[in-house]
C-alpha cells in the first residue's frame, strides 16, 4: 500500500495515538525504515502536494513547534496512512525526513517511493497551484553592510591589539647570545609588520566603503513610498554623490525627525574620512604629505642627521606609514557619525533597522516590497546516524 499513493489517507485520532505507543521491537527500536531526502524530494513540492491533499500540516512536530517563529528543527509533519502501515513525513529546514513505520525499506524501494510520490504530483496539479498561490516568496538578501562591517572588525581587532609600538632599542649583540637575541627581535618586529601594514592598508580602503553602504542600507530600508514605486528615481537617488544622499535622508526617507547637520562634529569627521578615500583609492603620492624621512646626500654618500641601527630604524620609520592610530580614528569616526544618523530618526524605525545591521541575511518579497528578518541569527540542525538519499547506493534514473 506505500506505492498506491491513491490510497493513503488520513488516520482517525485513534490511530494517530495508537501510533505514538506502538510495539517496539525487542532491541527498543520501533520498526521500520527513515530516509532524509534532501536531493531527490523537494520540500516546496511535498508541502504543496500534502496540503492539497490532507489540508493543513497536522502531525505531532506541529502541534510541539514554535508557533509564530521559523526558529524551529521541523516546520511541519503528515501522519499517513497506507493500508496496515504509517507514514511519517516531516518538513524540516532543507530537508525531507520520511518514516516508513512497520516495513523495512530497500535502496530501491525508496527509489520507487520517490517516483511514486512524484509522479502522483500531476494528479492534484490544480490543487497544488492554488497552495503556491497562497504562498508568500521571499527573496533572501545578503546584507553587504554587514559583510563589510565583519572584514572590517576583524582588521579592526588585528590593528587594536597591535596599537601599541613595539621596542625598537636594539639588543647588544656582544655575545653569541646577544646576537641571537637581536636576531629574534628583528624577526618578531617583521613578522608584526607584515599583519600590520596588510590590516592598517585594508581598513583604511575599506571604512570609506563601510560608511558608504550604511548609508545605502538606511536609505533602502527607510526610503519613501514614491522611491519603492519608482525605481528609477531610487537608483538616482543612491548614484548621487554621498554628501547629497547624506543631506538628503530626511527628504527622501521616512523616519528622520530633522536632517543632518554640515556643521556638527561628527558629520565633519565622516566627511574627512570620504575625502580621503579617492586620494588612497587612486594610490596618489604627495611627497611632502608621504615623507617619512628626510636624508642629505652628497653625491651618492647618504647622511641621516641622526645615526641608529639601520633594519630597526627601517621598521620604527614604517610606523608613520601604518599610520595605525590614524587608521583607527578614522574607522571609529565613521562608527559614531552612524550613531548621530540613527539619533536623528524615530525610535521604532531605529530599533528595526539597528535589528536588521546584525544580520548577515535578510528577507525581501518583490511582490509587496516589504522586507523582514526571515531566519535566527544562527543556524542548528540535529546531527543523528540517520541516511540521506544522496548517499544511497542505488541509480535514481
Amino acid at each position: 500500500m506505500i506505492f498506491d499513493v491513491e490510497q493513503w489517507r488520513k488516520p482517525s485520532p485513534d490511530e494517530m495515538i495508537a501510533f505514538i505507543h506502538r510495539i517496539k521491537e525487542p532491541e527498543g527500536n520501533p520498526s521500520g525504515s527513515i530516509l532524509v531526502f534532501r536531493r531527490h524530494l523537494s520540500p516546496l513540492s511535498v508541502y504543496k502536494y500534502l496540503v492539497a491533499r490532507f489540508g493543513a500540516p497536522y502531525g505531532f512536530q506541529t502541534l510541539a513547534k514554535r508557533q509564530g517563529d521559523s526558529d524551529n528543527l521541523f516546520h511541519w509533519d503528515y501522519l499517513i496512512k497506507a493500508g496496515p502501515l504509517m507514514l511519517w513525513i516531516q518538513g524540516g529546514n532543507r530537508d525531507v525526513h520520511v518514516h516508513v513505520s512497520g516495513k523495512k525499506m530497500k535502496p530501491k524501494d525508496w527509489v520507487r517511493f520517490a517516483k511514486t510520490l512524484k509522479s502522483d504530483f500531476a494528479r492534484w496539479g490544480a490543487e497544488m497551484s492554488k497552495v503556491a498561490a497562497a504562498l508568500e516568496k521571499w527573496n533572501i538578501v545578503s546584507n553587504r553592510y554587514v559583510m563589510v562591517a565583519d572584514a572590517c572588525a576583524q582588521f579592526h581587532d588585528l590593528l587594536t591589539d597591535e596599537a601599541q609600538a613595539p621596542d625598537f632599542t636594539p639588543q647588544k649583540r656582544r655575545t653569541e647570545a646577544g646576537i641571537k637575541r637581536y636576531q629574534r627581535q628583528i624577526e618578531k618586529i617583521g613578522e608584526r609588520a607584515n599583519r600590520v601594514f596588510s590590516a592598517s592598508l585594508s581598513l583604511d580602503l575599506i571604512t570609506p566603503v563601510l560608511a558608504e553602504s550604511f548609508v545605502n542600507m538606511i536609505i533602502f530600508l527607510a526610503r519613501k513610498d514614491e522611491l519603492k514605486r519608482n525605481p528609477r528615481q531610487y537608483e538616482q537617488y543612491i548614484r548621487q554623490h554621498i554628501d547629497t544622499r547624506v543631506f538628503d535622508l530626511h527628504l527622501k526617507c521616512d523616519a528622520f525627525t530633522a536632517g543632518v547637520d554640515p556643521e556638527h562634529e561628527d558629520y565633519k569627521a565622516f566627511k574627512r574620512v570620504m575625502d580621503r578615500r579617492n586620494y588612497n583609492l587612486h594610490g596618489n603620492i604627495d611627497p611632502a604629505k608621504d615623507a617619512i624621512e628626510t636624508v642629505y646626500f652628497d653625491k651618492f654618500t647618504p647622511l641621516y642627521e641622526q645615526g641608529a641601527d639601520p633594519i630597526l630604524e627601517l621598521f620604527r620609520k614604517k610606523e608613520a606609514v601604518f599610520d595605525i592610530s590614524g587608521v583607527l580614528r578614522r574607522y571609529h569616526d565613521v562608527h559614531s557619525f552612524f550613531q548621530y544618523v540613527l539619533g536623528l530618526m524615530e525610535s521604532n524605525a531605529r530599533k528595526e533597522i539597528e535589528f536588521l545591521m546584525d544580520d548577515s541575511e535578510f528577507g525581501f518579497d518583490i511582490k509587496r516590497n516589504r522586507l523582514g528578518r526571515l531566519f535566527a541569527s544562527h543556524e542548528a540542525m540535529m546531527l543523528l546516524p540517520l541516511q540521506y538519499d544522496d548517499e544511497l547506493k542505488v541509480d535514481w534514473q
